[in-house]
Order: structure tokens, then C-alpha cells, then sequence
């Protein structure tokens, strides 16, 4: 294998994933957006040979982030106004847990069918897991367990070392990251 393999995120399509999680379960917090996204990618990338956002993981003490949402929710003063203002228009973001609740209706065409499952999924499957067992679940991850602390994950470690398409998936990953546009 290559170089990392990395994806630019699309912040329009990461503000309706947030107003997505929102809308499903009101009051998510940082943390669950943060693993329900993590797994949703990590599920896209061993099926569809491509995450959902391309947001980049951090490895962090409490397991991956994707940075791009974690500044958005945060309110990075990195990020354009414009960016800002549509998040803010979009969200109700209260509590030192960053609780989220949608003031809207996500718009689900910036989403494939099979986007929306895995993230269906994601939200059943570690919405509401209790924080300790999250976070364990997470650092169990090869992913996390192969990347230094507070360092960007490598998107060819989400694809699980049995997935029968494993070689397959690689591949392509790392020759359509550069380009695609999710």
C-alpha cells in the first residue's frame, strides 16, 4: 500500500448528517455524533470502498474524531462565516456536551440510500451506548490501536483485515480519494 489515504470532507453534506442525527436523536451529544459517524464510515468504507462526510479522524484520548464535524460543532474560528451561519441555522447546540437538536428537517439528497443505512445503523448500534463502553469499543479499533495519539487515522485501516474484498476496496480507496466528491 501507498500513501494515506485521505478524503476532503464536504461540509454541506457534514451539516446534514448533523441535522440527521439530530432530528433521529434529540440531544445526541458530541462524543455519540463523533462514534455514530465513525462507524457509519468505517461500515460505508468495508461495503461502498468510500466513507460518507471524508471528514478526517483524529486519533484522540477517547477514541477517533472527525475533525471537520468536531469544528462545527465547536465553532472553530477557522471555519467561513457562511459555514457558521448555515450550522447555526440548522442546529441548536447547547450544554458543556455540545447536545445537538435540529431546527429543521435534514435534506436527505445530499445522501445515497446506502449513506443513509449505514448511518441508520451507526445510530442504532452506538447512539446510546454508555460512554465507557463506547470509548473501550473504540480503542479495540485497529485503527486507533495503529495511529499515534492526536494524529489523522488512515482511511485504509477502517477496512477490516477479513473483509473477503479487502485488497479490492484498498485499491480503489486509493486511487479515487484524491478526486471524488462525496
Amino acid at each position: 500500500m501507498g500513501t494515506r489515504i485521505a478524503y476532503r470532507i464536504n461540509y454541506e453534506k457534514a451539516i446534514e448528517a448533523l441535522v440527521f442525527l439530530a432530528e433521529q436523536q434529540p440531544g445526541i451529544d458530541i462524543y455519540h455524533v463523533a462514534k455514530v459517524l465513525f462507524y457509519a464510515d468505517k461500515m460505508h468504507v468495508n461495503k461502498f470502498a468510500r466513507p460518507i462526510l471524508g471528514d478526517t479522524y483524529i486519533c484522540m484520548n477517547h477514541g477517533p474524531v472527525p475533525s471537520g464535524v468536531r469544528d462545527l460543532i465547536t465553532d472553530n474560528p477557522w471555519l467561513s462565516p457562511d459555514l457558521v451561519d448555515k450550522k447555526c441555522t440548522s442546529l441548536e447546540i447547547e450544554g458543556s456536551r455540545f447536545n445537538l437538536t435540529a431546527k429543521r428537517k435534514p435534506n436527505l439528497d445530499y445522501f445515497s440510500k446506502t449513506d443513509l443505512d449505514c448511518l441508520r445503523t451507526a445510530l442504532l448500534e452506538h447512539g446510546k451506548k454508555p460512554f465507557g463502553e463506547l470509548r473501550e469499543q473504540t480503542h479495540d479499533e485497529k485503527c486507533y490501536i495503529e495511529s499515534g495519539i492526536n494524529q489523522p487515522i488512515d482511511y485504509a485501516l477502517l477496512v477490516d483485515d477479513d473483509n473477503p474484498n479487502r485488497n479490492a476496496i484498498l485499491e480503489e480507496m486509493e486511487e479515487a480519494a484524491a478526486y471524488v466528491q462525496l
